[in-house]
C-alpha cells in the first residue's frame, strides 16, 4: 500500500514527521523561554529574603551587644561567653519588633569573646521566615578555619598553657617630653623616640608591658640688680647726656636689649655695639613639592628660625645687622656708690636700682626644687615633666599539654576554673578556636 504524500499550495511535498513534532517543539520553546525568567525571579526572591534576614540578625547583634555592655555582662576573657534572651531585649527596649520584621522573636544570643572581637551565635525562633530553626539545617562538624560567609556561626574554645616566669627590668634614665614619640604605643603610653635605649630583656623573653613613671625636674635663673647707698639727683637711663644733668655715673652702666636684625646698617655711635650675620631665605617643601617660606620670604638670621622645619634655603644671601647701646644714669651733686650685680641686698646699700635688673643663665636640670621663701623674691624657676620606663617581661616553657582541651576537660585537668587559672602569673593560658555553622 502506498504512503500518502502531502503537498503545500505550490505543490511542494510536506514532511509530515516534522508536522507531527510541532506540538512538542512548541512546548520546549515555551519551557526554554519562560523557565529562565522563573529561575531568575526565584533567585531574586531568595537573595532579597536572605538580605532581609541578615538585617534582622544584625539588629539582634547590635541590641544584644548594647544590652550586655549596659548590664556589665560582656565577656572580657578570651573564650568566655554570655547568653542573652531576646525577650529581655524587647522588654528593655533594646530591640523593637519593627527591626525584626514586626515579629517578637524568642530565643537567645550567645556572645563569645574571640580575640579582640565577639562572635554572636543567634538562635532566633518565632521570627517568621527568618527563624533559625526552620531556615537552617543542622550544625556542621567542627573546623579550624573561620567559616566566612555563613550567617549562623558558633565558636568553641580549646585551651593549653605554658609555665611562666615574670620579671621586671630596672628603671631607665629619665627622658624629656621632646625625646618621646607623639603617638601612644600599644602599652597605652608614649615611648622614647629611640626604643633601643630602653632596658634590655633576655632574647628568649617576651615583653608583656612597659611601665612608666613621671616626676618633675627643675632649673632656675636668678635675677640680680645693682644696689646703691643714697637717692641723690639722678636721671633715667640714657646713652646721651640728658638736659639738666651734668655728670655721668659710669658705675651705673647697663646695656639695652639687642635690636632685631635688619638689612640696614645702623648709625655708628661711641656707645653702640653693632653685630652682623648672614641672612637667608628659609623654606620647606610641602606635600606638593612647593616652597613654603618663613617670614614671608624675608632674609632671616639662622638663630631666629626653626631650622628643623624650615630646612632649606635659597642660594642668595645678604648681611643683616643688629645693635645694642650702653646707657647710664646722669646726676647732679653727690654721686651714688653702686654695688656690683647682686641678688641680695648688700648691707651698706639699701636701695635697689630696679632698672638694672638682669637675669642670669639657667642652672642644669635637677630633680630637686631650689625655690623657697628665702629665694622666691629673686629666683625664677622652671619645671618640666620627665619620664622613665621599665619593661615587664615573661619567659615561657614549652606547651604543657600535648593537645588542647575543651573548657570542661581543661578545668578538670588543672583543677581550677579558667578565670582562676588565667589570673595565676605562674601560668600563661593559650586559647585556640574551632568553629561550626548552621547548614543552609
Amino acid at each position: 500500500m502506498k504512503r500518502k504524500t502531502y503537498v503545500d499550495e505550490e505543490g511542494n511535498p510536506i514532511d509530515q514527521s516534522f508536522e507531527n513534532k510541532k506540538p512538542i517543539l512548541r512546548l520546549f520553546f515555551i519551557i526554554g523561554t519562560i523557565l529562565p525568567f522563573v529561575i531568575i525571579i526565584l533567585i531574586i526572591v531568595a537573595v532579597f529574603h536572605n538580605s532581609n534576614c541578615l538585617k534582622v540578625y544584625n539588629s539582634i547583634k547590635t541590641a544584644s551587644l548594647n544590652y550586655a555592655k549596659d548590664q556589665g555582662e560582656l565577656p572580657n576573657l578570651e573564650g568566655d561567653y554570655t547568653t542573652i534572651r531576646l525577650d529581655d531585649l524587647y522588654n528593655d527596649k533594646y530591640l523593637r519588633s519593627a527591626s525584626t520584621n514586626n515579629n517578637l522573636c524568642s530565643g537567645t544570643v550567645k556572645i563569645t569573646k574571640y580575640k579582640q572581637d565577639y562572635i554572636y551565635t543567634i538562635d532566633a525562633r518565632n521570627c517568621g521566615s527568618c527563624s533559625v530553626n526552620t531556615k537552617y539545617g543542622s550544625w556542621s562538624n567542627e573546623q579550624s578555619a573561620y567559616p566566612s560567609g555563613k550567617a549562623i556561626i558558633d565558636v568553641i574554645p580549646y585551651y593549653n598553657y605554658y609555665q611562666r616566669e615574670i620579671s621586671t627590668t630596672e628603671w631607665s634614665d629619665y627622658y624629656d617630653d621632646s625625646e618621646l614619640q607623639d603617638e601612644t604605643s600599644q602599652y597605652g603610653i608614649k615611648l622614647p623616640l629611640d626604643e633601643t635605649t630602653l632596658p634590655e630583656i633576655p632574647k628568649e623573653a617576651k615583653t608583656t608591658n612597659i611601665e612608666n613613671q613621671t616626676t618633675y625636674y627643675y632649673r632656675y635663673r636668678d635675677r640680680s640688680w645693682k644696689w646703691y647707698d643714697i637717692e641723690g639727683d639722678y636721671s633715667e637711663f640714657s646713652s646721651e647726656q640728658p638736659t639738666g644733668f651734668a655728670n655721668k655715673d659710669e658705675s651705673s652702666e647697663i646695656y639695652t636689649d639687642w635690636t632685631e636684625y635688619s638689612l640696614n646698617y645702623p648709625e655708628e655711635k661711641d656707645y653702640r655695639t653693632i653685630q652682623n650675620t648672614t641672612g637667608y631665605k628659609y623654606y620647606y617643601l610641602n606635600n606638593d613639592g612647593e616652597k613654603v617660606y618663613y617670614n614671608s620670604g624675608q632674609y632671616t638670621a639662622k638663630e631666629d628660625v626653626n631650622t628643623e622645619k624650615y630646612d632649606h634655603t635659597d642660594d642668595e644671601t645678604t648681611t643683616l645687622y643688629r645693635y645694642r647701646d650702653k646707657q647710664w644714669r646722669w646726676y647732679n651733686g653727690q654721686k651714688r656708690h653702686y654695688s656690683s650685680y647682686s641678688s641680695k641686698q648688700p648691707g651698706d646699700k639699701p636701695h635697689k636700682d630696679k632698672d638694672t635688673e638682669t637675669l642670669g643663665d639657667p642652672t642644669s636640670w635637677s630633680p630637686e626644687s631650689h625655690m623657697d621663701i628665702t629665694t622666691q623674691e629673686y629666683r625664677v624657676e622652671e619645671r618640666k615633666i620627665m619620664t622613665r620606663f621599665r619593661i615587664r617581661y615573661e619567659i615561657l616553657s614549652l606547651k604543657v599539654l600535648s593537645a588542647p582541651l575543651n573548657r570542661n576537660d581543661f578545668e578538670k585537668k588543672v583543677k581550677m576554673s579558667i578565670p582562676e587559672f588565667n589570673s595565676n602569673e605562674n601560668y600563661k593560658l593559650e586559647v585556640t578556636y574551632k568553629f561550626k555553622y548552621r547548614k543552609s
